[in-house]
């Protein structure tokens, strides 16, 4: 079912001070990427738990060079990952991004909310299902990047419906507010955002919710989990970070202790808050487990879909 198992921070000691770190942020791990990054800056220089924080953006990077430096990076270098840079690595295959590097921890995600036009005939995500179960290749998806966390929802979405997600129509938009005009004028027939991105567009009624991703329903959004809907599966765009893949059992520990003392810090969810993300920790082998499970997840549903 992938479920995303959600934990506190450990409460370990905070490190005080250490050497400099790099955060890499490549183009691939979205939109969140940045403001995660800069949150994390802002958290530990505030609070002395390493040296100063650089965050490099590496905006031309293909995923597959992204991964590369991941794997050779210095010991200080962290990359920022998430749920983009999974289905990216599923491409190239779950062990390099997985063997290729040291997952360090899973932070934070946001739920993903399906949605219609206003005035659609489709009123709940029963009548989508159905339709698409009569003939899914008719109806127009929307959503971003090809092979994308948007894509991937959806073809899990199918593979939860017993459809087969290659006869999908899926169409992919640079971004939110192409996708949320796709569904408004009526080119596609549903479209998919984080609750954040989506929030007032559904309060001023402007679309209407089908379905969310998370285990339970969302407070302001009126609509059913796909979970209970009969797909069976949750589903978030996640943000974390990995360590290079040469990290030694001292180096991978002291900065475990930096991602736990991250996590503990009224400050980390005062930054969740303020981003509408959702925490999510995980660290250590537990992530590096659930990484696995959803690299596998990913690749499995991207040939479905035909991407591979």
């Amino acid at each position: 079912m992938g479920l995303l198992p959600l934990s506190a921070g450990c409460g370990t000691d905070r490190p005080r001070g250490g050497p400099p770190i790099s955060l890499v942020v490549p183009a691939q791990v979205g939109a969140q990427g940045g403001p995660f990054a800069r949150e994390l800056k802002t958290l530990i220089e505030h609070q002395r738990l390493a040296g100063k924080v650089e965050i490099r953006t590496r905006s031309a990077d293909t995923g597959a060079r992204a991964l590369g430096f991941a794997a050779r990076a210095d010991s200080d270098d962290l990359m920022v990952t998430g749920s983009t840079l999974v289905a990216v690595a599923a491409t190239n295959g779950s062990g390099g991004l997985i063997e290729g590097t040291s997952p360090l921890a899973r932070f934070a995600g946001e739920w993903v909310v399906m949605v219609t036009g206003p005035h659609s005939g489709f009123r709940t995500f029963d009548d989508l299902a159905a339709a698409l179960a009569r003939d899914p290749a008719r109806l127009r998806l929307a959503g971003r990047d090809t092979g994308g966390p948007d894509h991937v929802l959806y073809g899990l979405t199918a593979q939860g419906l017993g459809i087969d997600a290659r006869s999908l129509n899926y169409a992919a938009f640079p971004d939110l507010s192409h996708v949320l005009a796709a569904t408004l004028d009526g080119r596609a027939v549903a479209g998919l955002g984080g609750r954040r991105e989506l929030a007032a567009h559904i309060r001023a009624g402007r679309v209407r919710p089908l379905a969310v991703s998370s285990r339970e329903r969302l407070d302001g959004v009126d609509a059913p989990t796909l979970m209970e809907s009969g797909v069976r599966m949750q589903y978030a765009h996640w943000t974390g970070l990995l360590g290079p893949g040469r990290l030694g059992d001292q180096e991978r520990e002291r900065l475990l202790d930096l991602c736990r003392s991250i996590a503990d810090l009224p400050g980390w969810t005062d930054a969740c808050r303020a981003n509408g993300w959702v925490p999510m920790y995980l660290d250590g082998d537990d992530f590096r487990q659930w990484l696995g499970t959803e690299a596998r997840r990913t690749k499995a549903v991207l040939g479905d879909l035909g991407l591979l």
